[in-house]
């Protein structure tokens, strides 16, 4: 049989960007005309504009250089703490540190029927929002968080108000 020999090769695999190309972007604060159809009506999502006549999709250019401009993510869903625990006084039975979720919406799905819910906190334990008409009969219960992930939840308690949901299994990293 032959030998083998490593092969030993000049070239770089890393991306080069400025080596693809012209790149057709959405433009926010621009009049764009369609590269298909050369309309001017589009469907603007977070992240993808779409043609509305011909239904051809572009990126929206600065979608990934803003993050403030696509919306606010509630999937903070793991914190660490540099401060030293407190002893429970026996007041506040919260395992996990909640964070505000002041202006989100999530998805509440009510036995496979979604809902809007308006969250006020989040925790990696669960989620805490404006209380869901038909949320107290319920046979099954569901959180769709912002990017998709859909997290098993029971209900633990409502005033009216608000409802408290714990994670039934803790949503995947």
């Amino acid at each position: 049989m032959g030998s083998y020999k490593a092969i030993k090769t000049e070239h770089s695999y890393q991306l080069d960007l400025s080596a693809r190309g012209y790149v057709v972007l959405f433009r926010p604060d621009q009049v764009n005309n369609c590269p298909g159809c050369g309309h001017s009506q589009w469907f603007v999502d977070r992240v993808s504009a779409e043609c509305g006549i011909c239904g051809t999709a572009l990126p929206i250019a600065d979608a990934q250089q803003s993050p403030a401009r696509v919306g606010k993510k509630a999937v903070a869903l793991h914190i660490v703490s540099d401060e030293a625990e407190q002893p429970d006084s026996g007041t506040n039975r919260r395992r996990d540190e909640r964070v505000s979720g002041e202006n989100r919406i999530l998805g509440l799905h009510i036995d496979g029927s979604p809902h809007p819910f308006k969250l006020e906190n989040i925790s990696s334990g669960g989620v805490m929002g404006a209380m869901v008409p038909g949320i107290g009969q319920a046979r099954s219960l569901a959180i769709e968080l912002e990017d998709g992930t859909m997290v098993p939840a029971e209900l633990k308690w409502s005033d009216g108000e608000f409802a408290g949901l714990a994670f039934i299994s803790p949503p995947e990293k």
